[in-house]
């Protein structure tokens, strides 16, 4: 019969038949390889139950214009039904810059939200049920332990105990380096240092909260396959493990707490297969690799967001239609938590509109399309399984190949990671040119004019005033002497590599700014120039 395609092929790239059967997993094991939900190796889901017992937590990744702004957005996401907040921050704050620096006025505000001081995050969360709705802070590794340090302080000086607090901070240092290409960064090697020390101290300090979320998100928009992904993805958390193991840690404790972020993109089964090899994967590693005892170490525990790449500046509406398949692909594969975009995010930060269409896609689809109602619905499916194991085949290759080039901070340091990235850009955009690719609205079924417009957010374009009246208000203010022992004794601990977050916490309450702490380290370490070419 005749086929729309000579040859059909996965977005990874693997041949697809007509048609799978028992044949295609003769040497399947349904015990050792599939499994029941909530039983090891996880592929099925990490519970029993699913979504029967509890639904995926709906966490939109959000902020913008001034603290005091993204608290009344906040506020307004907790009344639509969102319950969690995930924290964007502008440029600037993401690089440990202030927002008085002179290089940072035009993006204050304009992408995320600033945050300097511990004042600036007690005005985001003023009011908010930060004990009902976890936080998660979505910071690169070297501003990470200042940017939480904030939030903790907050939360002690409202009456919480820090070793009740739920959260989670992104701390992941190849989504950090490798794909933000930030100003003033210091070498990964170093920046691992301080994101084990992160782990370390909040095991302690801390023990509910996620002290690490490994997240492929932003290295897979960069159009990196599937596998790819996952490769990375668990090949950055195999070199923390690593880390782990030179300081003696127990492995129990330092694996327990980590979450996993990943992106999830157009190719429907794959998407949800490549969630599957994820958790017998990461199951394998944790247990049969490290050894380790407690069930919790194997669980492979994610939060998924529809793919920002795939969502087009022209038809943009037809984004609504991408992102409620995205997030359909995220809860089959068995999410613990999703972010759904706004079908407007490539022209703008999301409209109020468009937050509201996010939040709906999600319950629209845990409350009225009866998805929730078994665990896994997908497994056993001839197609799904193959898919499910060729992905875990290649990935797990893909992690030796990472490994054999010395692990994640060699590959970062050496800039093999990078032409990783530019050859999938590359190739990604070529097959869009040629056609090989469809995108509707795009180079299939292009209209000859647009047929409406969609209406644009703008960033408030006093935000670096407002901040830096703040700052200079704050510095005006504060015990000067305490701030300066506080720094005297970061620059000490960190020289003698003791765990810089004793230290960072008290410069946190000296009202230290974020720029502050991380020129501690720029002085001592001096800046890393990325290497775009090996």
């Amino acid at each position: 019969m005749k086929e729309t395609k000579e040859k059909f092929f996965s977005g990874a790239g693997f041949p697809i038949k007509p048609v799978y059967t028992p044949d295609d997993l003769a040497r399947l094991d349904y015990g050792k390889d599939i499994g029941l939900p909530g039983e090891p190796p996880f592929t099925r889901g990490l519970y029993p139950n699913m979504y029967r017992d509890k639904l995926w937590t709906i966490r939109r990744y959000s902020g913008f214009g001034t603290p005091e702004e993204t608290n009344q957005l906040y506020r307004h996401e907790y009344e639509l039904g969102q319950n969690g907040f995930s924290i964007a921050f502008d440029a600037p704050t993401e690089a440990g810059i202030d927002s008085d620096d002179p290089r940072a006025a035009a993006d204050v505000g304009a992408t995320g939200v600033p945050v300097d001081t511990l004042l600036d995050m007690e005005a985001m969360f003023d009011g908010l049920p930060i004990d009902k709705a976890a936080t998660a802070i979505i910071s690169q590794t070297m501003a990470s332990p200042a940017l939480t340090a904030m939030y903790f302080v907050m939360a002690e000086n409202r009456g919480f105990d820090l070793r009740t607090l739920n959260g989670t901070t992104q701390n992941d240092l190849v989504t950090s380096l490798g794909c933000l290409y930030l100003v003033d960064q210091i070498a990964p090697r170093h920046q691992m240092r301080f994101a084990i020390d992160f782990i370390e101290w909040c095991i302690e300090a801390a023990p509910r909260w996620h002290p690490v979320s490994f997240d492929s998100y932003n290295y897979r928009e960069q159009e990196i396959s599937a596998v790819q992904e996952l490769g990375i993805l668990l090949a950055t958390a195999v070199s923390y493990v690593e880390e782990a193991k030179k300081r003696k840690l127990d492995l129990n404790r330092f694996i327990r707490p980590f979450t996993f972020d990943m992106g999830c993109h157009n190719d429907f089964f794959e998407e949800i297969a490549k969630f599957r090899a994820a958790r017998r994967l990461w199951y394998s590693i944790a247990k049969e690799r490290y050894g380790t005892t407690d069930p919790k170490c194997w669980q492979f525990r994610f939060h998924a967001q529809s793919a920002g790449c795939t969502h087009t500046t022209q038809e943009p509406l037809n984004n609504l239609v991408r992102i409620a398949y995205q997030v359909l692909a995220c809860a089959l594969g068995g999410a613990q938590s999703v972010h759904a975009n706004g079908f407007d995010e490539g022209l703008c930060l999301p409209t109020e509109d468009s937050m509201l269409l996010s939040i709906r896609t999600e319950q629209i689809l845990q409350h009225e399309t009866n998805i929730t109602s078994t665990a896994d619905p997908l497994g056993g499916s001839y197609y799904i399984e193959w898919l499910t194991g060729k992905i875990e085949e290649k990935a797990c290759e893909y992690i030796r190949e990472i490994e054999s080039r010395g692990g994640v901070v060699e590959v970062l340091e050496s800039g093999w990671i990078y032409t990783e990235f530019l050859k999938a850009m590359t190739d990604h955009q070529k097959k869009i040119e040629s056609g090989e690719k469809v995108v509707v609205g795009v180079n299939s079924f292009r209209l000859s004019r647009e047929s409406y417009k969609a209406p644009v957010s703008r960033p408030n374009l006093k935000a670096a005033e407002i901040q830096t009246a703040k700052l200079n208000e704050v510095k005006r203010t504060r015990d000067s002497r305490r701030l300066e022992r506080a720094l005297q004794k970061l620059r000490a601990v960190t020289a003698d590599g003791g765990n810089i977050m004793p230290p960072v916490m008290e410069a946190v309450r000296s009202y230290a700014t974020l720029g502050e702490i991380c020129n501690v380290w720029r002085e001592l370490y001096g800046l890393w120039r990325i290497p775009l070419r090996p």
